[in-house]
């Protein structure tokens, strides 16, 4: 009689520290899935999932932009040129930021306009657009110096030498065909045409001149670029 009550006992016992245990178990591992309040309030977990947001690069006014013109080794153009001419020129080397963290790349493009001034017989380079290498546009305020280097052509000169290897503004070219008295002068030259007036028209307004002034501007030089204020890259 001991012996089966014992024995029952024991059973009894057993299941009793299963149930213990189990229960023991499940409450010291937690669930895997969070409540819906849990990422608002853990702020370490809700900074990891948020995506990192890009940081403004500032290239402060005042920076040099050292330049190049592939299409011709200098431009000569008239200082009563019809309108701004656009040209795009290229950064040569790599420019800086204020901390040197991030640089324009060598190679980006510099979309802008070369602007003649008639009563100061002068020329500048003003910078519109900045073109980076993977394409990206960026509203950008810099120019050149003020180019001022003039030279006159007279009537009946032979001008074939001054005008090679160059590109030439829409008035400065009718100069020269109304100057020399060859309208074939200009052919073989870069055309810089600014989008207004007609060349028959320029070509008359120098025929009755003895003397034209043409603006040299040899590009690589003359147009290293001044930041007139702060560049911000995204």
């Amino acid at each position: 009689m001991s012996y089966f009550m014992y024995k029952g006992n024991f059973t009894s016992t057993k299941k009793v520290l299963l149930i213990a245990l189990s229960i023991k178990f499940a409450t010291t591992i937690p669930l895997v899935l969070p409540s819906p309040n849990f990422a608002q309030n853990n702020p370490n977990l809700q900074q990891e999932e948020r995506p990192r947001r890009q940081i403004a690069i500032r290239i402060p006014a005042g920076t040099k932009l050292p330049v190049s013109y592939n299409v011709a080794k200098k431009i000569l153009v008239a200082p009563n040129e019809p309108g701004p001419i656009t040209l795009t020129l290229t950064l040569v080397r790599n420019a800086p930021s204020f901390n040197a963290s991030y640089l324009i790349p060598a190679s980006s493009q510099i979309i802008g306009e070369l602007v003649t001034m008639q009563d100061q017989k002068t020329a500048q380079f003003v910078a519109k657009e900045l073109v980076l290498s993977d394409g990206q546009r960026i509203e950008i305020s810099a120019s050149s110096r003020i180019i001022d280097r003039t030279s006159e052509i007279s009537k009946n000169q032979k001008v074939d030498r001054i005008v090679k290897n160059s590109a030439l503004g829409t008035a400065a070219a009718a100069a020269f065909v109304a100057m020399s008295g060859n309208p074939l002068v200009a052919s073989q030259q870069v055309l810089l045409n600014s989008g207004f007036g007609s060349s028959d028209a320029l070509i008359g307004t120098f025929r009755n001149q003895e003397k034209a002034t043409i603006i040299t501007i040899f590009p690589n030089s003359d147009f290293t670029l001044t930041l007139n204020s702060d560049l911000v890259l995204k």
